[in-house]
C-alpha cells in the first residue's frame, strides 16, 4: 500500500459514494453523509474529496438526477469534466462534485470517468469511503489505497431501498463489504452484530451521530418566523422526513390526546405513504404538516417546539438507526419523548422512553409538567460533546491508526 500519511506529511484524497445528491442536500435533507463530508473537508490531513452524487438505478429517478443535478449544475459552475450523461465541478475548495446518469446504463462508464477525473486532480493516496451499498462492483475497479464503508442504516430493511434492489442483493453487498472494507463505520451499535454475522468483527466500529451544535444555536436561524411563530398553543413537534417508520396510528392518538396543543409534523411526506397520511391526519384540526423545512430553518422551528417527538415504529430496520433529530431536540435543549431505539438508550437520563401508546402519552404529559431553564441548559450542555467535528475526529484517527501499519511495514 502506498505511504498515505506521514513520514513525507502526505495527505489523504477522498472518493466519496454518496448517499444523497448535492441537490437534496441544499434542498433541505441534510444527513450523517452531508456531516461527515463537511467535515472531513475542513481537516488538514485532508487535500481533495471527489463526492459522487447518489447513483440512479430507476428510470424515473435517472430523469429526475439528470434534470437537477446535471443540466441544472452544467449552468452554474465551470466543468472540469463533462459529457452528455456526467459533469464534474468544483464546489468548495476541496470539494469536486461528480454526478451521472451513466450508472443506469454502465456503472463500468461511471468507474472510466472517475479515474479520468482522479487524473485531471492528480490525486494520489485515494480512500474510497462509501455510504451506498448498491454499487459493490466499485470495489474492485477504482484506483484506491483504502476502503473505508460508513453504515448508516441497515439498508436491506428499509421498505424504500428495498423497491430498487431486492433484500438478498442488498445483503450479499453488504456481505461483499465486509469481506472488502479495511475499515468500518455504524451508526448504530446492533450494526456490528449485523456484520458479525458475515464473520467481520475486527476495524468495525459504533460511531453514532452527532449534530451541529452551533447551528441549532445561532441566534440568526432561531430568530427567523415561521409558521409556529403565530401559534399560541403548545407544540408537540416532530422534524424529518415522515415515511414508514413513523408510527401514523400513534400519531393519531397524540393530537387527539392533546386538543389544546398543536402538533406539527415537519417534513416532506414520502409518496409511498402519503395516502395514509392523508387518510389518518387531514381531518385532525390540530395537526399541521408544513412540508420540507429547509436546512437553515430548522433551528428556528424545532426552538419552537415545546416537546420533540420521535414516534418510530420498533421494526428491525429501527434497530439499526440512531436518529439525528434526536441530537438536534436537544441541542435546541428540548425534552424528547421516544419510542426505544438504536442509541436513545445513550441519553436515557435527558430522554424520556416509551414503550407502549399509553407510555408516550403519559410521558408527553410528564415533559411538559417537569421541563424548566435548568433542565434545558442541561441537555444543551450534555449534547454538546456530540459534535460531528469529534465524530469526525474520530473516524480519522481510526483511518490513519489503520494506515500507519501497512505504511510502516512497506517502508522498512
Amino acid at each position: 500500500m502506498t505511504d498515505i500519511y506521514g513520514y513525507d506529511n502526505k495527505k489523504l484524497n477522498i472518493i466519496m459514494f454518496n448517499m444523497s445528491a448535492f441537490y437534496d442536500w441544499e434542498h433541505g435533507i441534510v444527513n450523517r453523509n452531508y456531516y461527515v463530508l463537511n467535515e472531513l473537508a475542513k481537516s488538514d490531513k485532508v487535500n481533495k474529496i471527489i463526492a459522487v452524487d447518489f447513483l440512479p438505478l430507476r428510470l424515473k429517478k435517472t430523469i429526475k438526477h439528470y434534470f437537477q443535478n446535471i443540466l441544472g449544475q452544467a449552468r452554474k459552475h465551470e466543468m472540469i469534466f463533462g459529457d452528455l450523461t456526467s459533469v464534474c465541478y468544483q464546489k468548495s475548495e476541496k470539494i469536486w462534485v461528480y454526478s451521472t446518469i451513466d450508472s443506469f446504463f454502465s456503472p463500468k462508464k461511471v468507474a472510466r470517468e472517475l479515474k479520468k477525473i482522479q487524473s485531471r486532480l492528480n490525486l494520489h493516496n485515494v480512500v474510497y469511503w462509501s455510504y451506498n451499498p448498491f454499487f459493490t462492483q466499485f470495489i474492485d475497479i477504482l484506483e484506491k489505497d483504502f476502503f473505508v464503508f460508513d453504515a448508516v442504516d441497515n439498508w436491506s430493511a428499509h421498505p424504500s431501498y428495498l423497491k430498487l434492489m431486492s433484500r438478498e442483493k442488498i445483503l450479499n453487498n453488504y456481505k461483499k463489504i465486509a469481506g472488502k472494507a479495511d475499515l468500518i463505520f455504524t451508526v448504530a451499535e446492533e450494526l456490528l452484530g449485523f456484520y458479525e454475522n458475515f464473520g467481520r468483527t475486527k476495524d468495525v466500529h459504533w460511531i453514532p451521530n452527532g449534530v451541529d451544535f452551533e447551528h441549532y444555536n445561532n441566534e440568526t436561524l432561531l430568530a427567523r418566523k415561521n409558521v409556529l411563530s403565530e401559534i399560541k398553543q403548545p407544540v408537540i413537534g416532530y422534524m424529518g422526513t415522515i415515511q414508514e417508520r413513523i408510527d401514523l396510528d400513534l400519531l393519531v392518538k397524540i393530537a387527539n390526546a392533546n386538543p389544546d396543543k398543536v402538533l406539527a409534523l415537519c417534513g416532506p411526506v414520502w409518496p409511498s405513504i402519503a395516502a395514509e397520511v392523508k387518510e389518518k391526519l387531514a381531518t385532525l384540526t390540530n395537526v399541521i404538516l408544513p412540508g420540507r423545512i429547509a436546512f437553515d430553518d430548522a433551528p428556528g422551528w424545532i426552538s419552537r417546539f415545546d416537546v420533540g417527538i420521535i414516534p418510530h415504529k420498533i421494526d428491525e430496520f429501527i434497530k439499526s438507526t440512531n436518529p439525528m433529530k434526536m441530537y438536534e431536540y436537544l441541542a435546541c435543549g428540548k425534552p424528547v419523548v421516544s419510542t426505544p431505539g438504536a442509541g436513545i438508550e445513550m441519553f436515557k437520563d435527558e430522554i424520556y422512553i416509551a414503550n407502549d401508546e399509553r407510555e408516550f402519552l403519559e410521558k408527553i404529559d410528564l415533559a411538559f409538567k417537569e421541563d424548566s431553564p435548568e433542565k434545558r441548559a442541561n441537555r444543551k450542555k450534555m449534547v454538546g460533546a456530540h459534535s460531528y467535528e469529534n465524530r469526525v475526529k474520530q473516524m480519522l484517527e481510526l483511518l490513519i491508526e489503520k494506515i500507519k501499519p501497512t505504511r510502516d511495514a512497506g517502508s522498512a
